[in-house]
C-alpha cells in the first residue's frame, strides 16, 4: 500500500513539474500589468482579463491563427495522404530498388529538419514561393516518419482481407481509403496530432520563409511582439503565449485517448 501510495506521489509530483511552467504563464497572463512582479507567486487575487485585451487589440490574431492553421493543417493532411499511399506501395507492391528507396525514406528521418533549411529556402526563392503557404508547406512533406510509421502497421495487416477486397473488385485507392484508414483509425488519428503540434510549434522555418508580416504564423508572431510593442510588457507576451499553446493543447485533450491508445499498442514511438 506504501508503495503504491508513494508511486503515485511520485507521478503527480513529475506531472507538477511537466506542467508548472504552464501553469506559472498562465498565471503571470493573468495578473495585472502593475502587480506583474509584486509576488513570486502566480494567481495572485485580483485577476483580470485586461493582458488578452491588449494582445488582442495590437496583434490581428485571427490572421495569425489562420496562417498557422493553414500551414498546420496542409502539412499535417499531405504527410498523411504521401504517408498512406507510399506506406502501402513499400508494404504490398514488389518493384524495382524498393528495399533502396525505403532505406532512403528510412535515412531522411535522421537527416536534422535545421540542416536542410538552406537549400530549401534557395530552392523555394528559385520558384517564387517564399511569402506563401504552399513554400511553407512543400519541404514539411519531405519528412518520411509518417511513410515509415504507415508501412510497418500495413505489413502486419492480414492479406487475405485485401485479397479479398481485389477479387470483389475495389481498386488500390478503395483498398486504402475503405479498409486500411478505417483498421488504423487510431494510429492514424495519433500520427495527426503528433504532426500538427509539430508543425503548429515550428518556428525557425515559418520565420525564414513567411518574413511577411501578413504570413506570421503565431510562434513567429509571438516572438516578433515581444522584440517590439511587446518588449518588457510581462503581462501581455505571456497573455500572447498562452493564446499561441492554446490551439494545439486543446487538440490533444479531445484527441488523447487515441493517442494513449496507440502508444500502448507501439504504434507511434516518439
Amino acid at each position: 500500500m506504501a508503495r503504491k501510495l508513494l508511486s503515485h506521489l511520485l507521478l503527480w509530483l513529475a506531472v507538477g513539474v511537466c506542467f508548472l511552467p504552464l501553469l506559472y504563464q498562465l498565471g503571470l497572463s493573468l495578473v495585472p500589468p502593475e502587480r506583474l512582479f509584486a509576488s513570486p507567486w502566480p494567481f495572485t487575487l485580483p485577476l483580470t482579463l485586461e493582458n488578452y485585451r491588449v494582445v488582442l487589440e495590437k496583434l490581428p490574431f485571427t490572421r495569425y491563427v489562420l496562417n498557422s492553421l493553414v500551414f498546420a493543417l496542409g502539412s499535417t493532411v499531405g504527410q498523411l495522404v504521401l504517408g498512406l499511399l507510399a506506406g502501402y506501395a513499400f508494404a504490398f507492391r514488389r518493384f524495382a530498388l524498393a528495399e533502396l528507396l525505403f532505406a532512403l525514406f528510412v535515412a531522411s528521418m535522421v537527416v536534422p529538419f535545421v540542416v536542410t533549411y538552406l537549400p530549401n529556402y534557395l530552392l523555394l526563392a528559385q520558384l517564387g514561393l517564399l511569402n506563401t503557404h504552399l513554400g511553407l508547406i512543400l519541404p514539411m512533406l519531405t519528412a518520411g516518419y509518417a511513410t515509415f510509421l504507415l508501412r510497418q502497421r500495413f505489413v502486419s495487416f492480414p492479406r487475405e482481407i485485401l485479397e479479398a477486397a481485389f477479387v470483389d473488385g475495389a481498386s488500390t485507392l478503395q483498398i486504402i481509403w475503405r479498409v486500411l484508414a478505417p483498421a488504423n483509425r487510431a494510429t492514424l488519428v495519433a500520427l495527426f496530432i503528433t504532426l500538427f503540434i509539430g508543425a503548429w510549434n515550428q518556428f525557425v522555418w515559418p520565420m525564414l520563409v513567411a518574413s511577411r508580416p501578413d504570413m506570421y504564423v503565431l510562434t513567429v508572431a509571438v516572438q516578433r511582439f515581444a522584440g517590439g510593442e511587446g518588449a518588457n510588457a510581462w503581462g501581455p507576451l505571456m497573455a500572447a503565449s498562452v493564446l499561441a499553446t492554446l490551439p494545439a493543447l486543446l487538440l490533444y485533450l479531445a484527441f488523447r485517448r487515441w493517442i494513449l491508445e496507440t502508444l500502448l499498442e507501439g504504434g507511434v514511438r516518439f
